[in-house]
C-alpha cells in the first residue's frame, strides 16, 4: 500500500526546482499572453462556430491555452501561491476567520465555513491537472454555495485540500492524501459517512471518483477507508471530472478551440501524474465497467460539465455507465455553450454572472440535503 508520506517528507523542500532559464524566460512568457489576448480579441468577429460561444469567454480560454502550451509545471507552480497562503489571502480580505491545519502526514487542509456547527462536510479536491494548486476561485465559488444553502436553513463547511502536487509526488500519493482527508472526518472529527460530501473539479473529480471506487472495490496502494455495514456517503459533486487520459474523443477536435483545456497538456499533465505506473479504473473512471459502480457507497451523485469542453465525450461515456448501474441517484446536467469548470474559472476573468453548471450545484443540493 503506498501510505501518505511523513510529515518531514511533506514539509521538506522540494528536489524538483525551476531553472535559472526558466526564471529569464517568465517575462517574455507573460508578455506572450498579452499578444494572446490582443490577437484573439481582434479576431474573434471571425471565429465562427469554432470559437468558444461568448465573446470573453473566447479570449480568456485562448489565454489559458496559450499559459499551458508556453510554460513549464514548474513555471506554472512558481507564478502562483500555495493554496492555502491564497485561502489566508482571501478570508483576510473577506473578514473571515482562518482555520488551517495539518493531517498526521503533515498535508495542509483548511476550512470554510464552522465545520462544528455544520450539517454536512463537503471534503473538496481542486483541479489543476494534478499540477497546479487551487485558486481563490475554487473558495470564491463554494463560499456562495455555503451562503445559498445556509439561507435554506442547511448549514455546510467546506474542508479544501492542499494535495501534494506533481512532480513532487505522483500517482496515487494525491488519492491516498485526500483518502486520508476522508479518515479525518470519520474518525477525528467523528462524522459519520452520511454526513460527508465528496467534490471537486477537474483532477479534482478524478480524485472523487477514485475514492468511491476505493470504497466499493478497496485498493491495496491506497489506506483503507472503514465504513460500517451500510453506509453510504452523502453525496459527490463533479465538475467536469477528468474520467479519461485518452485525448481520441471528437470532443477534443470539435472544442479545442473552445475550451481551456488541451489536447498536449491533458497528455503531458497525465503522463507525469502516472510517473510510469500502469493505469486503471482509480486513475481513469471510464476504464471501470458498468458493473464496477454498483452498490456505490454513496447516497447521490451530481456530475455538471460543459457542452462545448474538451472532456464532454468521456464524461458522458462515463456516466453512462454509473448512469445504467445506479439509475434512481445520478445526475448529470451538461451546460449549453459552457466549457470546462466555468463556474470556477469565469469568476478569475471578473465574469461573476451564474453559470448554469453552477444554478445546477446550488439548486441540486438545496433539494438533496
Amino acid at each position: 500500500m503506498a501510505a501518505p508520506p511523513t510529515p518531514s517528507q511533506a514539509l521538506a523542500p522540494s528536489t524538483h526546482q525551476m531553472s535559472v532559464t526558466e526564471k529569464l524566460d517568465l517575462p517574455l512568457g507573460l508578455a506572450s499572453l498579452l499578444g494572446t489576448a490582443i490577437y484573439t480579441a481582434v479576431t474573434s468577429p471571425f471565429r465562427g462556430d469554432s470559437g468558444a460561444y461568448y465573446f470573453g469567454q473566447h479570449v480568456s480560454n485562448a489565454v489559458i491555452r496559450k499559459l499551458v502550451r508556453r510554460f513549464s509545471t514548474l513555471q506554472l507552480q512558481y507564478i502562483g501561491q500555495p493554496f492555502g497562503k491564497i485561502y489566508e489571502k482571501w478570508s483576510q480580505q473577506n473578514n473571515l476567520p482562518t482555520e488551517t491545519f495539518q493531517l498526521k502526514s503533515g498535508v495542509k487542509a483548511f476550512w470554510l465555513g464552522d465545520h462544528k456547527a455544520a450539517k454536512y462536510i463537503v471534503i473538496y479536491s481542486h483541479g489543476g491537472g494534478f499540477s497546479l494548486d487551487g485558486d481563490d476561485t475554487h473558495i470564491r465559488f463554494w463560499n456562495t454555495v455555503q451562503d445559498g444553502l445556509k439561507s435554506s436553513n442547511i448549514p455546510i463547511a467546506t474542508l479544501f485540500l492542499e494535495y501534494t502536487l506533481v512532480p513532487h509526488a505522483t500517482y496515487p500519493t494525491q488519492i491516498s492524501e485526500a483518502v486520508e482527508a476522508v479518515n479525518y472526518v470519520l474518525a477525528d472529527l467523528k462524522r459519520p459517512a452520511s454526513d460527508i460530501i465528496l467534490a471537486g473539479d477537474s483532477a479534482g473529480g478524478n480524485m472523487a471518483l477514485a475514492i468511491l471506487s476505493h470504497l466499493t472495490h478497496p485498493s491495496p496502494d491506497l489506506p483503507p477507508i472503514t465504513l460500517s455495514p451500510g453506509d453510504k456517503l452523502k453525496a459527490l459533486v463533479l465538475i467536469g471530472p477528468w474520467t479519461s487520459f485518452r485525448t481520441d474523443f471528437p470532443s477534443a477536435t470539435r472544442n479545442g478551440f473552445r475550451d481551456l483545456v488541451t489536447v498536449e497538456g491533458g497528455s503531458a499533465w497525465s503522463k507525469d501524474y502516472l510517473g510510469g505506473k500502469e493505469t486503471g479504473p482509480y486513475a481513469e473512471a471510464l476504464l471501470a465497467p458498468e458493473d464496477w459502480w454498483r452498490d456505490a457507497k454513496v447516497e447521490q451523485l451530481l456530475a455538471v460539465a460543459g457542452a462545448d469542453e474538451l472532456l464532454i465525450d468521456p464524461i458522458n461515456e462515463w456516466f453512462a455507465k454509473y448512469k445504467a448501474a445506479n439509475p434512481t441517484s445520478s445526475t448529470l446536467v451538461v451546460a449549453p455553450h459552457e466549457t470546462h469548470i466555468q463556474p470556477i474559472i469565469a469568476l478569475r476573468f471578473g465574469d461573476t454572472t451564474e453559470t448554469e453548471q453552477g444554478k445546477a450545484i446550488k439548486s441540486w443540493l438545496k433539494s438533496k440535503l
